[in-house]
């Protein structure tokens, strides 16, 4: 049988495109068993920046202007800013959380963070979190900042987090090295970063950011083995059942920074979906999964219309979708062959009440050139 579901507003079909196709975006918030009978409700979206400048990569910056527009759209629509720390312990305690909650991070420690959004940020008494590479710290790279600089945003009540030593593709092993090997390199380059940082700053970091939003069930398993909570680069909201080894966050930059846009990602709420195979998925020959990897999806019951259900593949637009005889079941399937690098497959569906809410969940697969070499970026 196949879905034909009623198109949604360009705007948000825009909105889902733009987020699959953000560099250094990625992959799965996901329900590690099958999906519970009841949908809790608490929610909450966490947003990510990189550069806060005109001076910058567009597709990974947001000028100052437009980033105080946002600030003042979110103070404006009474939406409610917590740290990560908040967001993240009210979900696995059962706490109350209102509808409106948002939470603010930067990836990387550019220079511009400090100038340009810590004063419209610390004005309002808003929480945000900075993830922090120690390595182009500690070589003093520009337009980083310096240890100095991030020392004195930590004695301001900014919060720290650890985005590795040497921000690289985690996931990848070297040539000659064995899993054993890889997982040891890993582990330590997550440590160098959690030294110097504690070293540098007095912090003790327990917030962790993959670079490249790029992880597999490995590394999930260290993430957690560390105590660390773990942020992806992937769009979606996070709720009590999101896995928090890899929490979603709505990356902002580029072309996509207007208000309309944050209006709808601010009131995303989580998709729960169990996908077989699970994500995030490396794709190599060895697989056996195709050019166009096929997953069949449960999806958690909820208050959203599942007849306009749609999927979607970075660069390829809405994606083949089936229903299948058990109820909340699904087949997808890209129309077009998997590029080399990071692909997404997005999923919303509408509330079945509330005008212009959405719930979404988004799918990571890397896959590597044909020789198994890692892509760059």
């Amino acid at each position: 049988m196949q879905i034909n579901p009623s198109p949604l507003l360009g705007w948000v079909v825009g909105l889902v495109m733009a987020f699959i196709a953000m560099p250094g975006c990625s992959e799965e918030p996901a329900l590690d068993a099958a999906p519970h009978s009841a949908h809790p409700e608490a929610h909450a979206v966490v947003l990510t920046y990189h550069h806060v400048s005109a001076e910058t990569p567009a597709s990974t910056s947001i000028t100052p202007a437009q980033f105080e527009a946002q600030l003042d759209f979110i103070d404006t629509q009474g939406f409610e800013v917590w740290s990560l720390d908040e967001i993240v312990s009210a979900m696995q305690n059962g706490a109350a959380v209102p509808d409106n909650v948002v939470g603010i991070s930067f990836d990387d420690a550019f220079e511009s963070i400090l100038t340009n959004a810590h004063p419209h940020l610390q004005a309002r008494g808003w929480p945000y979190t900075v993830f922090v590479s120690s390595s182009d710290i500690d070589a003093g790279r520009k337009p980083y900042m310096s240890w100095a600089q991030l020392k004195q945003l930590a004695q301001q009540g900014v919060t720290l987090g650890n985005h590795t030593h040497s921000h690289g593709h985690l996931t990848a092993q070297q040539p000659g090295e064995n899993e054993a090997q890889w997982r040891q390199r890993v582990k330590d380059d997550i440590a160098t970063a959690q030294q110097r940082i504690e070293e540098q700053t007095g912090v003790d970091a327990h917030l962790f950011a993959y670079p490249y939003g790029e992880y597999n069930h490995a590394l999930q398993a260290l993430i957690s083995e560390l105590d660390l909570i773990g942020f992806g680069q992937h769009s979606g909201a996070i709720g009590p059942l999101s896995d928090f080894t890899a929490l979603p966050r709505f990356p902002v930059g580029g072309n996509y920074t207007d208000l309309s846009r944050l209006r709808t990602t601010l009131e995303t709420r989580p998709l729960y979906v169990a996908a077989q195979p699970k994500g995030p998925l490396v794709l190599t020959p060895e697989s056996k999964l195709g050019a166009k990897p096929v997953l069949n999806l449960t999806i958690h019951p909820g208050p959203y219309n599942l007849a306009q259900l749609a999927c979607y593949a970075s660069g390829q637009g809405q994606m083949q979708l089936s229903k299948q005889q058990a109820a909340g079941t699904y087949r997808i399937q890209p129309k077009s062959a998997v590029q080399v690098g990071r692909t997404k497959y997005n999923c919303t569906a509408p509330h079945k009440t509330a005008a212009g809410v959405y719930y979404w969940w988004s799918y990571l697969i890397m896959k590597p050139h044909s020789d198994g070499s890692w892509y760059r970026g």
